[in-house]
């Protein structure tokens, strides 16, 4: 079941998560985000719903909520279920066969299930797939290429699939964006080519802000045994090694990845402790 806890919000009324399981099917186009609550603060909100209208934007799509009433329905529905840690999803479900005026807005608890300590210390299994998103900025349900990307995550049995284009080119994963490291910089696809993730988006500030090189450009699979380590970033994994891409092993304990990971688990607390103060 997706929805979990007690109470999710449907049209700013609340509901049971049987009522939104039963609604958030048969729709029209979909447009969501997924972001982490943790101590009662709606993780890097802010950045989540601008990428939620840019979404909106690019798929022609709008909604009359503004990002004030949108972050108002965010809280009450924390408060509603007395959450402290868990994952939030807000869903914009568009009804089918309509110029695109008629939509459900939902928000509910959907399971969070963070890799375990294990996965962060050995680094988790990849593979490469080939699939790309019909419009990589645009984070849409339901799209080909995590259908692609889902069967293979299931045959081989990995933690996630990298999408790779027609030419040979790694874009992003499934469910999350990717890094390279190589010497003592970073190597990331570029922004027009990938859903830019939020946790990607916080790490190149930290990069900026820490004078870390970052090269965005464009990464071929044949380069895969040049890079000395990979990680993933995303909502759930935050920052998270990477084992293998495919039969390429890579150094887990790279300390140049577990400054990253440090440095960004200290940067989502900083985030946090500063929304609490805000909130009290």
């Amino acid at each position: 079941m997706e929805c979990v806890k007690d109470i999710a919000l449907f049209n700013d009324h609340r509901v049971s998560c049987r009522e939104i399981e039963k609604a958030d099917a048969g729709q029209g186009p979909t447009i969501y985000e997924i972001f982490r609550v943790f101590r009662g603060v709606p993780v890097f909100l802010e950045d989540h719903l601008e990428r939620l209208y840019h979404s909106l934007d690019l798929e022609q799509l709008s909604v009359v909520e503004h990002r004030g009433e949108i972050t108002r329905q965010v809280h009450r529905l924390i408060e509603a279920n007395s959450a402290v840690d868990g994952k939030i999803k807000l869903v914009v479900a568009f009804h089918a066969g309509n110029s695109g005026s008629r939509y459900d807005l939902m928000l509910y608890f959907t399971p969070f299930e963070p890799p375990s300590e294990d996965d962060y210390r050995e680094g988790v299994k990849t593979a490469l797939v080939a699939a790309m998103r019909d419009d990589p900025n645009a984070k849409v349900m339901h799209t080909e290429a995590r259908r692609l990307a889902d069967e293979k995550i299931r045959q081989l049995g990995v933690y996630e699939a990298l999408l790779v284009d027609a030419e040979g080119y790694i874009t992003e994963g499934s469910r999350s964006n990717v890094f390279f490291v190589e010497g003592s910089r970073l190597v990331t696809p570029p922004d027009d080519a990938v859903l830019q993730g939020i946790a990607r988006r916080n790490i190149l500030r930290i990069c900026r802000r820490e004078n870390i090189p970052v090269d965005v450009r464009r990464v071929h699979r044949s380069e895969l045994s040049a890079f000395q380590a990979v990680f993933l970033s995303g909502t759930t994994p935050k920052v998270l090694p990477v084992q293998a891409v495919d039969d390429i092993y890579y150094n887990t304990n790279n300390r140049f990845v577990g400054s990253i990971m440090e440095k960004y688990n200290q940067h989502l607390q900083a985030y946090v402790e500063s929304r609490k103060k805000h909130q009290e």
